[in-house]
């Protein structure tokens, strides 16, 4: 039988803060603890395993050495571990306590989340909603971890360890400004638009989804603006400055500066888009999980129902 390790959770936890935070005080903030106690968990834990876990750099935080990257990888595996074995001793079963960490899609954020934290004020007070958004590699990457507990995305390029379960099902369309030449019209081909500049929502899976169904429609487009912020797109359009291709419905059709838009199906339609509730695997098991991928669900189906364009 192996020897118990001498270092803590604690000093694990502090060095995985670190890690996310990028110094020492941003990870003492987040854990409720002055610099000087992460900083003195570090050590201890650096001369326990007998190698250096982070490179300190004067007024420019630190990073992780190879070292620390491995062991915090490992650690948030058993930090993970800890924390349901914990909750499946204590916590009730669907009952949700502590960090909630949620991975999410951007475009779904403002639809979505805002409801989510509603919901768990009043039927889990004691969780505490932290949200994660990013593209989906980084969307993957943070549920394989362990930095989030489910993920509110597309199905579009999510990883294999990851088990989804579907809460609505977006269509592709077209949006135009205002006074669009093809407004008129009840739904357009990409073909009617080929001539014309392409403004694209440019964070991972958007331009591959768009840039297939161009490619099926033997469209080769003229794109002359890319944005992640998808009101920033909307409003380019708004302006005149191109049409997209979006996926989410927005439940608005005037931009944030207060213009109008116009929104076309696609013709022929084009293939959905599923938006799912997803967690690892891996943790099927685990109380706090289930917990926490059922209320998610349950809040993004009660969300999809309401998101009809204006």
């Amino acid at each position: 039988m192996r020897p118990v390790p001498d270092y803590s959770l604690r000093q694990l936890s502090y060095l995985v803060a670190v890690s996310d935070a990028g110094s020492m005080t941003a990870a003492a903030e987040r854990c409720y603890v002055t610099q000087a106690a992460i900083s003195a968990a570090i050590r201890d834990l650096e001369r326990i395993l007998g190698v250096a876990l982070v490179a300190r750099r004067p007024d420019r935080g630190v990073s992780l050495t190879e070292a620390g990257a491995g062991l915090v990888a490992g650690s948030r595996r058993l930090l993970q571990l800890a924390g349901e074995l914990h909750d499946n001793v204590r916590v009730p079963r669907g009952s949700l306590r502590g960090r909630v960490a949620l991975g999410c899609f951007p475009t779904l954020t403002p639809l979505y989340v805002p409801l989510l934290f509603q919901v768990l004020e009043q039927e889990h007070p004691e969780a505490h909603l932290e949200v994660i958004e990013g593209s989906q590699d980084e969307l993957n990457s943070a549920a394989v971890s362990g930095a989030c507990d489910v993920v509110l995305t597309y199905d579009t390029g999510l990883a294999d360890e990851l088990q989804p379960w579907v809460v609505d099902v977006a269509e592709p369309y077209l949006l135009l400004p205002a006074d669009h030449r093809l407004g008129s019209r009840d739904s357009l081909e990409l073909r009617d638009l080929a001539d014309e500049p392409l403004t694209l929502f440019g964070l991972s899976p958007g331009p591959g989804n768009a840039e297939a169904l161009l490619r099926e429609a033997g469209v080769t487009p003229r794109i002359v603006h890319r944005s992640t912020n998808i009101e920033m797109v909307r409003s380019m359009v708004a302006r005149g400055l191109g049409w997209t291709i979006l996926v989410q419905q927005w439940p608005t059709n005037v931009s944030m500066d207060g213009l109008r838009l116009l929104q076309r199906p696609l013709a022929p339609t084009a293939p959905t888009y599923r938006v799912v509730v997803s967690r690892t695997r891996s943790s099927q098991k685990s109380r706090r999980h289930s917990a926490a991928a059922d209320v998610v669900g349950r809040v993004a189906r009660m969300a999809a129902t309401s998101q009809q364009p204006a």
